[in-house]
Formats: C-alpha cells, sequence, structure tokens
C-alpha cells in the first residue's frame, strides 16, 4: 500500500511538472524573468532556505557585509528559478538554443579542433550561471560528443522526463548516473567521446573525493576529472581537460567561459593538485558573478578532523566532521579504476 500511494505521489507531481512545462514553451521568453521572481521570493521567504544562503555567503565571504549578502541571496534564488524555466522553454528549439546560448568563437574553434585532433574533453563545470547551458552548447555549437553525469531524482518519471528534455536539447549528450558514473565515463572516453563533470558537488572519500580549499575552507570534491585524464594519458588516449561554465550577461544570454589548466597535467604532483587549481579557476569565477553561483546547497557541511581551530570557526551552523563512513573504503574508487585499466 506504501508503495502504491507513492507511486501515485510521483504520478501527480510528474503530470503537475508536465503541465507546468506546457505553459512555460508557448510564453515568451521575455515573461520568464518576471515569471521567476514571484516563485524567487517564495523560495527566499522559507526560513531554512534563507538561513542556508545566508550562512554560506557568510562563511565564502566574511568581510561582506549582510545587506550585500541579502542583496546576493535574492539575486541567486531569481537566477536559479529563471535558468530553470528557460531550461524548460527551450524545449529543442534551435533557434531557441541560439536565442538563449551563446557559445563565443574562440571558444568554439578550440572545441572544434580538439575533435579535430581526435582529443577527448573532460569537461569541469561548477554550478554557476546557467550548468544546463554548459550541457548543450559544446554539442550544438562545437560538435562534441560527450556523456555528462547527473544526479538522478527520487521520482522516476521526473526523473525520465528531465534526461529526456536534456537529450532532446543536442543530438550530441548522453545522460549517465553517479551510480556506476566512472565505469560509463571510462567506456566513453574508450569510445572517443567526452565527459561532462561537476566540480562542486560534496563527494565523500570512499567515493574518490579528496579535500580541497574553496573560499578558504575546505570541502570534499570528485577527483575524477585528474583521474579519467590520468586513465586516457595511462592508455595513450588524447585528452584534456578544459573548465567551462556559463554566465548571464547583460543582454540576458547565457554565454560560455572556458579555462584550462596553467601548466601542463604531468607536471601536478597528484590528483588533489589537479583539483586545487581547478576550484581556484572555479572559485575566479565566482567571485565575479556570486550572484548566479547555486548558493542553496551544503557545500561546506563536512568539516575534515584535522582543520585548525580558527578555520574550523569559520564553517556554516550546519557544518560537522563527517562520520567514518565518509572516509571508509577510501581506496574502493582507485581499486574500481585500476580494474577497469586492468581489463583492458
Amino acid at each position: 500500500m506504501k508503495h502504491f500511494l507513492l507511486d501515485v505521489r510521483y504520478r501527480m507531481e510528474y503530470l503537475a511538472v508536465v503541465c507546468l512545462c506546457g505553459v512555460i514553451r508557448i510564453l515568451p521568453r521575455c515573461s520568464l524573468k518576471g515569471l521567476a521572481r514571484p516563485a524567487a521570493f517564495f523560495i527566499r521567504c522559507i526560513p531554512s532556505a534563507r538561513h542556508l544562503v545566508l550562512e554560506n555567503l557568510k562563511a565564502a565571504f566574511p568581510e561582506m557585509d549582510e545587506k550585500e549578502r541579502v542583496r546576493i541571496m535574492r539575486a541567486s534564488f531569481l537566477h536559479m528559478i529563471w535558468n530553470l524555466l528557460e531550461f524548460f522553454w527551450i524545449g529543442g528549439d534551435p533557434a531557441r538554443i541560439r536565442k538563449c546560448y551563446y557559445l563565443p568563437a574562440d571558444i568554439t574553434e578550440r572545441l572544434k579542433g580538439h575533435v579535430a585532433a581526435g582529443e577527448r574533453i573532460i569537461f569541469v563545470n561548477p554550478h554557476l550561471g546557467s550548468w544546463e547551458a554548459s550541457g548543450v552548447m559544446a554539442p550544438f555549437y562545437a560538435g562534441v560528443d560527450m556523456v555528462a553525469i547527473a544526479k538522478p531524482m527520487r521520482n522516476p518519471y521526473l526523473n525520465r522526463l528531465l534526461n529526456s528534455g536534456r537529450r532532446e536539447r543536442t543530438a550530441g549528450l548522453e545522460i549517465i548516473f553517479s551510480r556506476g558514473a566512472m565505469r560509463a565515463s571510462l567506456k566513453a572516453l574508450r569510445q572517443g567521446r567526452g565527459v561532462g563533470t561537476l566540480i562542486d558537488q560534496n563527494t565523500r572519500v570512499r567515493d574518490g573525493g579528496v579535500f580541497v580549499d574553496f573560499f578558504g575552507l575546505p570541502v570534499p570534491s570528485s577527483a575524477a576529472p585528474a583521474a579519467l585524464k590520468r586513465y586516457c594519458d595511462m592508455h595513450k588516449l588524447p585528452a584534456v581537460i578544459v573548465y567551462g561554465t556559463s554566465l548571464r550577461l547583460a543582454d540576458g544570454r547565457n554565454t560560455a567561459h572556458s579555462a584550462y589548466l596553467p601548466k601542463p597535467f604531468a607536471e601536478y604532483a597528484d590528483d588533489r593538485e589537479v583539483l586545487q587549481e581547478l576550484m581556484k579557476i572555479s572559485e575566479k569565477f565566482i567571485r565575479m558573478h556570486p550572484e548566479q553561483y547555486l548558493w542553496f546547497y551544503k557545500r561546506f557541511q563536512y568539516i575534515p578532523p584535522d582543520c585548525p581551530a580558527d578555520v574550523r570557526s569559520r564553517y556554516p551552523d550546519y557544518a560537522a566532521e563527517p562520520r567514518p563512513s565518509f572516509f571508509r573504503k577510501e581506496r574502493g574508487r582507485a581499486q574500481s579504476v585500476s580494474a577497469e585499466e586492468g581489463s583492458e
């Protein structure tokens, strides 16, 4: 009975979202921001949501005054909803993609050059601007055949809707889920395809996460970009790591930006050092447009056990030391990758 009621709930949620998407797609684009405003206002009126964002901003910008943090919080909620509405509004229409998402000519040519050279592109993206746009532009404008790692939703019907929508927006993107993502990513690389990863999710050490500095605080992040590049190098598969993000500029379009590691991959001591370099790049872009970052996430949730007292005091009130299970099986992921490599 419990399973039946849960399935009914999921189906009702699915129908509600389908109807909402249908309405969104017939609206003029200029109305999306106006529609996002009341939704963003409603979310920021929820005490827990407001508190979470302000705590994150306080941790990241301790020198910032409260008035400025509130301004960024309001803008962040607006951009979050606006980008989501725009994602559904596009609906796979090439003309709408060109109207909303812009890949500058220099980035387009560099990506096409990587494709022409047979290089696998390992994309690293943050939750900044429209991260959905980043997954659309490389395949649509530059012909990059790639897979992107996504976390599945609890509602299976919404999960299929969202990910089928992603596939519709470009023929060159395939979604793979976080469970088993490493195996699927290695397979994609062997096939000559690119891989898109998100750099700013809390990844347990047991699952391949490492602690790196983010706004002066150690946070766990996935070392997958470095591990994938190392795998390619070991198997003599040409590959390149490309940091990419999309920011909404004054003209309303989400415009892509990219960056590369400042020195050759082989010169980094380990995967953590590579990830730290990528995190520095990400922090630079976030500082330029903090109002477009997804602060609505417990990014500073885990405090490393050896964290100094002065650093520990800067963490938000929701943060705590992780349980031993967070670290257990620390070498499990490395062993999994090694098994994949040994099967070649």
